[in-house]
């Protein structure tokens, strides 16, 4: 009799455990089931959203190039060139009205999440170079200009054999007269630790008053491009935008130094460089705080059809140290002088959680190869 009480006692006990382990158990795993089709929801999300942005050409089918530029007059959102029979080629003008601040306008984040249905939802959009590249000044005292090149991959590893093409735009002034220069460095190559180095001696080597180089670096047939000012980028001269076949100064929200003149103009892209235009410094190229002289248009037959992927300009322009007139040169569109489109547009990375889905796609944009980074998650 006592044994069949201890037996019941046991069997009471075992069944408890059992009980309890299925309490503390079942919720667990309907957590993690959840957690497991949540994930796969916001990353389906994340796919379909990816396909509409870079796949679509939206509605207008030239949003991007209409001026003035109105982000309401947008129906439908995409950045695909409408005019390309290809996938993943997208527009410059629709890529650059994600520059946010964008002084000739661009599509307010709000209203690009509303346009892609994406309320409840917080994402991030970076355009960047297929690899880095970084530049370090070795000598920047003209007429002789030394530069290391470094190569990488997006995870940090030295890329070898990479191709290094360097053009050296630079201006020579005696009194109020300029002169723009070329100069096409020797082509160089990166060794085993991804480096190299570039080494110029300019001539005329005298009357110098402003430098650009553009590195532009090839890997494997992928190329991205680097500009590198003499000194610190002239962020209050000029704002650079092209839109279509048309060219569009604006003056930056700084304080005021003075007019500046358009004097020359390049353009950098599969041509290399090439010459579109001399300033007579007239009020016809002049670009100023007074009114009537904010803004400087200038049209070109077929411009966008060339796909520049850089506007350098050349200013006449008060220099805000010695305070004295000098060419300035300034390139542009912001940021594409830095190898990216899009350095970052929509939300704030550090809201996106350990639940956010992040996805890259190869794309073209002006005949050259970008990654689009899209991070996606649930607010």
């Amino acid at each position: 009799m006592a044994g069949e009480v201890y037996g019941y006692i046991i069997g009471l006990v075992i069944t408890g455990i059992i009980f309890i382990s299925a309490v503390a158990v079942v919720p667990n795993l309907s957590y993690v089931n959840l957690l497991y089709v949540d994930q796969q929801q916001l990353r389906n999300t994340a796919l379909e959203t990816m396909k509409a942005i870079l796949l679509q050409a939206g509605s207008p089918a030239s949003w991007g190039s209409e001026d003035p530029f109105n982000q309401d007059s947008v129906s439908r959102f995409g950045l695909a060139c409408a005019e390309s029979s290809s996938s993943y080629v997208l527009d410059s003008d629709k890529v650059q009205r994600l520059v946010v601040d964008n002084p000739i306008g661009y599509v307010e984040y709000d209203k690009m999440r509303e346009l892609l249905g994406l309320e409840g939802y917080g994402f991030s959009i970076c355009i960047l170079p297929p690899f880095n590249v970084t530049i370090e000044e070795l000598d920047f005292e003209p007429p002789d200009l030394e530069f290391e090149v470094k190569v990488s991959d997006n995870y940090g590893t030295p890329v070898p054999n990479a191709i290094v093409d360097s053009t050296i735009i630079y201006s020579t002034q005696e009194g109020v007269n300029s002169t723009l220069h070329v100069t096409i460095a020797e082509t160089a190559f990166t060794g085993d630790l991804g480096t190299c180095k570039v080494n110029e001696t300019l001539n005329p080597s005298e009357g110098i008053s402003d430098i650009i180089v553009v590195f532009e670096v090839t890997v494997a047939d992928l190329a991205t491009i680097f500009v590198t000012y003499q000194k610190n980028p002239p962020e209050d001269i000029a704002n650079v935008n092209l839109v279509g076949d048309n060219l569009i100064l604006t003056v930056p929200d700084a304080t005021p130094r003075g007019a500046r003149w358009v004097d020359n103009l390049v353009m950098y892209g599969e041509e290399k460089l090439t010459f579109l235009y001399n300033g007579t410094r007239s009020n016809e190229d002049k670009l100023t705080y007074g009114e009537g002289y904010k803004v400087w248009t200038e049209s070109f037959n077929d411009l966008k059809y060339h796909n520049p992927t850089l506007l350098i300009f050349n200013f006449f322009a008060v220099d805000p140290g010695p305070s004295a007139r000098r060419e300035i040169l300034v390139a542009g569109p912001y940021p594409n002088w830095m190898g990216s489109r899009v350095i970052q547009y929509g939300g704030a990375l550090e809201h996106a959680g350990k639940t956010a889905v992040n996805l890259h796609r190869t794309v073209i944009i002006s005949g050259m190869t970008y990654i689009v980074e899209l991070t996606l998650w649930k607010e």
